[in-house]
């Protein structure tokens, strides 16, 4: 059913939010779930959600991520020394809209709701419907799948330096964390995983000395296979160089990476360093795909698989806003609410817009 009104969207996003098939108790790092949205101005199917750098046209084999970034850095660079990580690097070129591999979605439905209903004309000049879509984090308890982070986590620090590398290394990188991960599987039966578990743990001394000794033959004999692959790939060329440009974004690093826990998307809670976050209710979907391998289709199908929520039908949700009504709506969450051009874009610019077409 087309969205019609603004009450008819609170009422379908309340029914939707009541067909949550998914485990919403907090994660096993203590942090509660989240449900996200994100507004499109019309329905853009394979690519939807699909963050901007992969919808760039390819160069030479390779995506654009590097020469975009590195390019913006250059003209600009007293702007990112203040900067306080690499993360903070990306959603800073983000907001002033280089195409880079985040996505914006917001807590806020309303918000979602509005950019729904910007206008967007098909090619017989008719307005299309727009969609909202819903996303949740911590579907999942797995470690291997946390789909929540904060800006200040290793795994945010690490996907976040590798997206500014350049496209060869990236590549190699990518490659090689791929290559690992199907490794590891066809070493691992599927009840054996919780020895993966253990074995990195061990890995990274959460354990006492000790536990490779307490296995059984077979299972140190994995232990120790696990390790030849893990340091086959960690101490690469490829990764000394990732590792190198952590430390001189960070400080400190070991060199040590869960290479399990790092291809599938989450969600990044930014720091709120400016007013148009704020006000939009702001937060990040980061998509760490290889964008010379990952079609537009598998990305778009691989985030409704992972974040996207679904109905009892096991569909992602989507709420379509009829685009003959989009108008109608706007000026309903104004009156309503509040939400319009000048309070979810705060700059003087915008905020003298909205006031020669609205007063």
């Amino acid at each position: 059913m087309d969205i019609k009104s603004l009450s008819n969207f609170l009422e379908e996003l309340t029914e939707s939010q009541n067909s949550i098939k998914a485990n919403i108790t907090i994660d096993g790092r203590g942090l509660i779930q989240r449900l996200f949205y994100r507004g499109q101005s019309s329905d853009f199917e394979s690519s939807n959600n699909v963050a901007s750098v992969f919808r760039q046209n390819k160069m030479s084999g390779y995506t654009r991520e590097y020469s975009f970034t590195n390019e913006y850095m250059r003209r600009y660079a007293n702007d990112f020394n203040n900067l306080e990580n690499n993360f903070s690097r990306l959603s800073y070129m983000q907001h002033f809209g280089l195409p880079t591999r985040l996505l914006d979605v917001t807590t806020n439905a309303l918000v979602a709701l509005y950019f729904a209903c910007q206008s967007h004309l098909d090619s017989e000049g008719r307005e299309t419907d727009g969609i909202v879509t819903m996303f949740i984090s911590n579907k999942t308890q797995n470690i291997d799948n946390y789909t929540y982070y904060s800006s200040r986590s290793d795994t945010v620090e690490v996907l976040s330096t590798l997206a500014l590398m350049d496209e060869v290394k990236k590549k190699a990188i990518y490659d090689s964390i791929s290559s690992y991960n199907m490794e590891v599987d066809s070493l691992l039966k599927e009840d054996e995983y919780y020895l993966y578990q253990g074995w990195y743990k061990d890995k990274v001394k959460k354990f006492p000395k000790g536990y490779r000794d307490q296995l059984s033959c077979e299972d140190k004999e994995i232990y120790e296979s696990l390790e030849k692959l893990y340091n086959g790939i960690n101490k690469s060329y490829e990764l000394q160089c990732l590792y190198h440009d952590i430390k001189r974004d960070t400080g400190y690093f070991a060199d040590l990476i869960n290479f399990r826990t790092l291809l599938h998307p989450f969600f990044v809670e930014p720091s709120l360093n400016n007013e148009r976050l704020r006000a939009q209710s702001g937060f990040f979907l980061f998509e760490p795909y290889d964008g010379t391998s990952c079609s537009l289709e598998s990305i778009h199908n691989d985030i409704d698989k992972k974040v996207s929520l679904h109905n009892g039908e096991e569909e992602p949700i989507r709420l379509v806003i009829s685009g003959e009504n989009k108008q109608k709506i706007l000026k309903e969450l104004d009156q309503s609410f509040e939400i319009n051009q000048a309070t979810l874009f705060p700059d003087k610019e915008n905020v003298a817009s909205y006031i020669k077409n609205n007063f």
